[in-house]
């Protein structure tokens, strides 16, 4: 086809879209708010995007969307279980506090609705609140499509620097993304987009900016400055937003890596009337630290890497239906208990991989067990293969083995020892030598075991009874500032009384993030 053009056919409702030369099938369907599943961010190994090239002659084949691009007419089919709708993250309702229940507690009037949403570098996490009763009425999450131009804020910054247009297109992808999860959640309780007042997104700095259309790149380069700091109110059909108008609230930014995510999970787990040094970790593929002092707070972030959300893992999966999320070792000469993610008690489920939860679980029990030595490597006995199956083929849900490689474990090493040393610092600049109380945040925080995060030496040596989960915590700030504006205020005051911690630039850091590398000695 001399000008490139080509089509393609999707099968069997017969909805045609236009072909892009050059540019993968899976990018090509996001583009039309087409989402499949990509456990791996589009790196080709999940196999979880495959599609069916149906010719007009000879027999059909199968291709992992990713992987493919056309340049020609073609028809395809989509199965089910690759698309991203029938495989969506549930959220629990974010866990909101007593004193702002308190305040909707009996309040009336015509029902009016938001939305919040927590726009991470791996999931975004959408929720359909009642304004009028400060209440969540249905949430869910979906992978954030722009891993696949990398796993962390600096792939992504370096991405847009590569390619001019590729900050319009990044925009684009999240913007979509969450466009599908708002139509998803007011088709499921039969609402109209009409219904929708206005949006308040949270999340870190680079993510804010590509939504805003504005290049992260000051970023990504020392000293490491936002392009801006303030709150912003902008409408959606200025991002690209193809349904209805509305406002969409951000709140202030606190530094090139700490953001309003951070900030939203200040006020949902009310930190400034907690004990002084309590620590709030807000735990994703960027670590943010928050610690209550005297008469301030301390911030910081550490980049403790995708592994975390089920990521960048041989055998990583979002944390829905079909993936791992606890393993127990009783004999290493034999297969490990392991528990399934499965919402439906399904008898039929079988495990498809590992989700962040699990192969904490699963690394925390290989060191308990001895499999594992303090510096990560598989002991003598184990080593041939370099991974420990925790799942035979036999048993898997597509025929493969489930398992937990070398490589997984360095990973897991990167993240803790990043986690550990950032909270070692913040409490040294603070000036205490413990944390009274840790509260751990995060959607990967809600199913954690706690002593596995002590086991492993992500977290300081404390009595597990001082630890709490409190769940997307920055989902739940922003749930509040939607239904509140007192919130909004209460934010930007806040952001005055921070301290910021900066890692990059303290010439130990390295030094103690090397030494935390090992997992702890353990008395058996």
């Amino acid at each position: 086809m001399s000008d490139n053009k080509f089509h393609i056919l999707l099968l069997p409702h017969g909805r045609q879209i236009d072909g892009k030369p050059g540019i993968n099938l899976m990018e090509t369907l996001m583009d039309q708010s087409i989402f499949l599943r990509s456990d791996c961010g589009g790196k080709g190994v999940c196999k979880k995007c495959r599609i069916k090239i149906v010719p007009t002659k000879g027999d059909p084949e199968f291709k992992e969307a990713c992987n493919f691009i056309a340049s020609e007419d073609i028809s395809i089919e989509i199965p089910e279980i690759s698309m991203l709708s029938s495989h969506i993250i549930s959220k629990a309702p974010a866990s909101l506090p007593a004193v702002f229940n308190n305040r909707f507690k009996d309040a009336t009037g015509v029902k009016t609705f938001g939305i919040a949403v927590d726009l991470g570098t791996t999931t975004i996490a959408i929720y359909l609140c009642n304004i009028t009763k400060g209440k969540v009425v249905s949430s869910l999450a979906v992978k954030n499509p722009q891993a696949l131009y990398g796993d962390d804020v600096m792939s992504r910054i370096g991405a847009i620097g590569q390619q001019g247009n590729n900050l319009d297109y990044l925009q684009k992808l999240v913007v979509r993304a969450i466009e599908w999860g708002v139509k998803e959640l007011l088709t499921s309780l039969d609402l109209k987009e009409e219904n929708i007042s206005k949006m308040v997104t949270v999340g870190n700095p680079t993510m804010i900016h590509i939504l805003a259309g504005i290049n992260p790149k000051s970023i990504g380069v020392s000293p490491y400055f936002p392009a801006f700091y303030e709150a912003r109110n902008i409408y959606s059909n200025d991002l690209g937003f193809k349904i209805k108008n509305f406002s969409i609230q951000l709140l202030p930014q606190i530094s090139g890596f700490i953001g309003g995510d951070i900030l939203g999970a200040t006020m949902a787990v009310d930190l400034e009337n907690q004990p002084e040094g309590t620590l709030l970790i807000d735990l994703g593929t960027n670590g943010e630290l928050m610690l209550k002092g005297k008469d301030r707070f301390f911030a910081t972030s550490c980049a403790t890497g995708p592994a975390f959300e089920g990521a960048s893992l041989s055998c990583g999966m979002q944390a829905i239906p079909g993936a791992i999320n606890k393993v127990l070792i009783k004999n290493p000469d034999e297969l490990p208990k392991y528990t399934i993610i499965n919402p439906s008690n399904s008898s039929r489920l079988k495990p498809s991989g590992i989700c962040g939860t699990g192969v904490i679980s699963a690394v925390a029990q290989l060191v308990q067990r001895s499999i594992i030595l303090p510096g990560g490597a598989f002991k003598k006995e184990f080593s041939k293969e370099k991974k420990y199956i925790l799942v035979p083929k036999s048993s898997s849900a597509d025929g493969s083995e489930v398992f937990i490689s070398q490589k997984d474990i360095r990973s897991v090493q990167l993240g803790k020892a990043a986690l550990i040393t950032g909270i070692e610092f913040l409490l040294k600049k603070a000036g205490l030598k413990k944390a009274e109380k840790i509260i751990i945040a995060g959607a990967f925080g809600t199913f954690i075991d706690k002593t596995d995060m002590i086991t492993l030496g992500m977290i300081p040596s404390i009595d597990p009874g001082k630890i709490e989960v409190a769940g997307n915590s920055a989902g739940a700030g922003a749930v509040m500032v939607l239904c509140e504006n007192n919130y909004l205020d209460k934010a930007i005051q806040m952001t005055k009384k921070i301290i910021v911690v900066d890692l990059a630039c303290n010439q130990d850091f390295q030094d103690v993030f090397v030494q935390k590398l090992n997992f702890p000695d353990l008395i058996i």
